[in-house]
């Protein structure tokens, strides 16, 4: 569930980048996605299939796996979205 205010539109599918960042869920901080990749033991292979959601080039969700902590709807967001995923 993302806060559907703080999203810039369009949102976008794209793989990922060399020097991406993004904001974990659940912990503090920014942190490089291939550092990501590489702390859940991300094979090459997955790594290479795994799909980034943005809004304004900033990542809001790496697509089935985790959330950027900047745009998760809290309590009091008022338009929030549902994005699923089925693979």
């Amino acid at each position: 569930y993302i806060d559907k205010d703080l999203l810039s539109f369009p949102l976008h599918l794209r793989k990922w980048q060399k020097g991406d960042i993004f904001y974990p869920s659940g912990m503090k901080g920014k942190k490089k996605l291939s550092d990501y990749f590489k702390d859940e033991k991300f094979s090459l292979l997955a790594k290479d299939q795994t799909w980034i959601l943005c809004a304004n080039n900033e990542i809001v969700w790496i697509v089935g796996k985790r959330q950027d902590a900047r745009f998760i709807a809290e309590n009091t967001s008022k338009n929030i979205l549902q994005i699923l995923f089925n693979q």
